[in-house]
């Protein structure tokens, strides 16, 4: 489903790499209960697609109960359109973490001071698009507001590849360097210590943490099923959710309440960017961001994480409750896929669906010889198979690129127009690649040599 499907109009495309775990392609017309060959397809558990609920956040830090930061606020998602807006009226204390807005009171790398107790403040995310909106002292700006004449500053991020998150996010295992653990029922205490019966899944990010997604349970007319009831006493809304600091801030805990659908009725509270515009605002880029980056970010301080995958409890286990999709693995209590064979020096490792790993060990002379399986492998228009790119981390360290900045060298396995089959090359990936440069390509290109030379 990275790459989309004809049918589906442009929408239920995911984002590449581990960012697919969890969002949709910036490219992405949306998402849809039914996108074809989801793992929840028709998925009673999902997120609705278009829904709104107040929020409150309070992130703890590492080996404490201490809150260092805490907000409140609405936030409003059209998921189907691949939109997200978030109001936030209360912000106290000091956040860690990546992808702030701006920031007035800076307190070193992705860390900000916050303190704001009245004025409301916006965040709207449309596909690859992230801006930032501050209103105008006096203007009595509320949660949801629409009216675009009261906006003072609005900027903008380009997030080129990531767009907003995916309805279906914490129920399956698709995209990279994750996994997911349903953990079933159990009661909670929510909203002033009433209980709530919640299904609870686990998730697992490209750093090892994880979120825990905890559903409604009884919807309020789960018993009764009166047909005239609202179409929200049926849902299994989102009520809490445990969020890791993936390494670069605190973890934190998010309570959803007065939960509320939306329609067509309501696209005013995301399109305030264009009203703003009509009016003769602009949004500027005060960052010359070009796009990010596709891989995990790096930062030089990794924050140690209360939510650390522990391999004596994590079992994987993907259970959807999809009508349609139904899996066929086993559960597996170990995190990684390998597969001992006959002999030690070989090993099996399924990387994905579609892409199955042998690694050969010749202990004569230390070497591994790698053999990568596809399936399922679709050409392009020309008769070109996709590019192929293998490399070496340094370090363990969960990044795209080494912090300093070096390239990689890496081994391009790529199908030319005109040639009968792929070649492979030798050529280093240069850090600017992840920011989708397109110098940075050519130059990979560039220094690319026929590995059999």
């Amino acid at each position: 489903m990275a790459g989309g499907d004809p049918s589906t109009g442009g929408k239920c495309i995911l984002a590449p790499g581990a960012i697919g775990a969890a969002h949709q392609a910036g490219f992405s017309k949306g998402y849809s209960k039914t996108c074809p060959g989801a793992h929840a397809e028709g998925s009673p558990y999902m997120w609705p697609l278009k829904w709104a609920a107040d929020y409150e956040n309070h992130a703890m830090a590492y080996g404490s109960d201490d809150v260092v930061y805490n907000s409140r606020g609405r936030t409003f998602y059209s998921l189907d359109r691949n939109w997200k807006r978030s109001d936030t009226n209360y912000a106290l204390g000091t956040l860690r973490t990546i992808g702030q807005g701006p920031c007035m009171d800076s307190i070193g790398t992705n860390s900000c001071l916050y303190n704001q107790t009245s004025e409301v403040t916006t965040m709207i995310h449309r596909e690859n698009m992230m801006y930032f909106i501050d209103y105008k002292e006096d203007s009595d700006a509320v949660l949801g507001e629409t009216d675009a004449s009261k906006i003072a500053n609005c900027s903008k991020l380009n997030l080129a590849v990531v767009g907003n998150i995916r309805p279906d996010w914490f129920l399956d295992s698709r995209g990279d360097d994750t996994d997911v653990q349903y953990l079933g029922d159990q009661h909670v205490f929510y909203d002033t210590k009433l209980p709530k019966l919640v299904k609870q899944w686990r998730k697992k990010d490209f750093a090892s943490q994880y979120f825990v997604m905890s559903m409604r349970g009884n919807p309020p007319n789960y018993l009764a099923k009166d047909p005239d009831a609202p179409e929200i006493d049926d849902i299994h809304l989102p009520l809490i959710l445990n969020i890791p600091g993936e390494g670069f801030g605190d973890d934190s805990i998010q309570v959803y309440r007065n939960h509320a659908l939306l329609d067509e009725d309501d696209d005013d509270l995301f399109l305030l960017i264009e009203n703003f515009e009509a009016l003769g605002g602009v949004c500027v880029d005060p960052s010359d961001f070009e796009g990010g980056g596709v891989g995990p970010p790096s930062t030089d301080e990794h924050i140690p994480s209360n939510l650390e995958v522990d391999p004596l409890s994590w079992v994987s286990n993907e259970v959807t409750f999809s009508p349609v999709w139904v899996n066929t693995k086993e559960v597996s209590s170990t995190m990684d896929k390998e597969v001992e064979t006959s002999t030690s020096a070989k090993t099996v490792i399924e990387a994905s669906e579609r892409v199955t790993v042998e690694a050969c060990l010749d202990e004569a002379s230390m070497m591994i010889d790698y053999s990568i399986h596809y399936r399922d492998m679709i050409p392009a228009g020309d008769g070109t198979l996709p590019w192929v790119a293998l490399g070496f981390r340094p370090t363990d360290r969960c990044a795209m690129n080494p912090l300093d900045g070096s390239p990689t060298p890496i081994v391009l396995v790529q199908h030319a127009a005109g040639d009968a089959s792929p070649m492979a090359y030798s050529t280093d990936l240069v850090a600017a690649a992840k920011g989708m440069s397109e110098d940075a390509f050519a130059q990979i290109y560039m220094a690319a040599v026929p590995l059999d030379e």
